[in-house]
């Protein structure tokens, strides 16, 4: 899901921002253009006047698993299906399996030392694998279309969201598109200035998310955020990303004419056109 400035954030930041420091400050007056701030989160705090009302968001988080095919000899293995319903991918473990269906993308190595991705189109294919077991609390009908996933090969290796969009880590969300439309930008407060590494790179947040994204289990104030791949036992950002329903935090979507809702949106620009198969 990854158009151009996209697919990895971290290689045109890196690019954008080669004479910044380690950890790239927040300043409040910068001097490069909107762009290239967004590529390296240092956008400027957006005016108050620009913010619509509180939305009392609460998040999870969610990434694309990068997994090698099953070995030959484990019985218990499953291709990923495309619409029509043939093979599109090599046998995966089940627990493989069921995180693909289950983060809606999947980066699967290839014997050729290049990754291929996969991305989620729908649940209306054959019972495959059971992931139950993997799958929590969620509701009998989430679990029940989980086994149905069905993929496409896409172009990025970390996958595309909705209309083609392509996922960037810490900046890309899942929403529920009837509370918050698809490509609106959203500026959480909580996350300004909450530090991360990306490809070896330190960043600080500037606050900026983009709903490019949904997802089966997104309702309501709930949204879901794209990341790199990270320990199953940690979430980045815990006070955002370890918030519950009864324990929000305070979300804006920002107006779309602001200049860094636009550079927000830029940075997504590109297409991530899925691959012939």
């Amino acid at each position: 899901m990854k158009r151009i400035g996209y697919g990895f954030i971290a290689l045109l930041a890196a690019c954008a921002t080669a004479s910044a420091p380690s950890v790239t400050p927040l300043p409040d007056a910068p001097t490069s253009t909107p762009y290239v701030q967004a590529l390296g989160f240092r956008l400027p705090a957006p005016a108050p006047q620009t913010l619509g009302p509180d939305l009392k968001l609460w998040a999870t988080h969610y990434h694309t698993p990068i997994v090698s095919p099953a070995p030959a000899e484990i019985s218990a293995a499953f291709p990923l299906l495309g619409r029509d319903g043939t093979a599109i991918s090599p046998m995966l473990t089940q627990k493989d399996w069921c995180q693909a269906a289950l983060q809606g993308s999947v980066s699967v190595k290839g014997a050729n030392g290049k990754s291929t991705a996969y991305a989620f189109v729908d649940s209306h294919g054959p019972d495959q694998a059971n992931c139950d077991e993997f799958l929590g609390n969620l509701s009998d009908k989430i679990k029940a279309a989980t086994r149905q996933a069905r993929f496409k090969v896409v172009q990025h290796p970390q996958g595309c969201g909705v209309r083609n969009i392509p996922l960037a880590p810490y900046r890309t969300i899942a929403v529920d598109a009837d509370l918050i439309p698809i490509q609106s930008v959203i500026f959480a407060p909580a996350l300004r200035g909450q530090r991360f590494t990306l490809d070896g790179r330190d960043f600080v947040h500037d606050g900026y998310l983009f709903a490019g994204d949904r997802g089966g289990a997104i309702r309501g104030k709930h949204i879901d955020m794209f990341t790199a791949e990270v320990n199953e036992h940690s979430a980045p950002f815990p006070g955002v990303t370890m918030s519950t329903p009864t324990k929000t935090f305070a979300a804006h979507i920002v107006a779309a004419d602001d200049p860094a809702a636009i550079a927000v949106r830029e940075t997504h620009a590109n297409t991530c056109e899925p691959m012939d198969q």
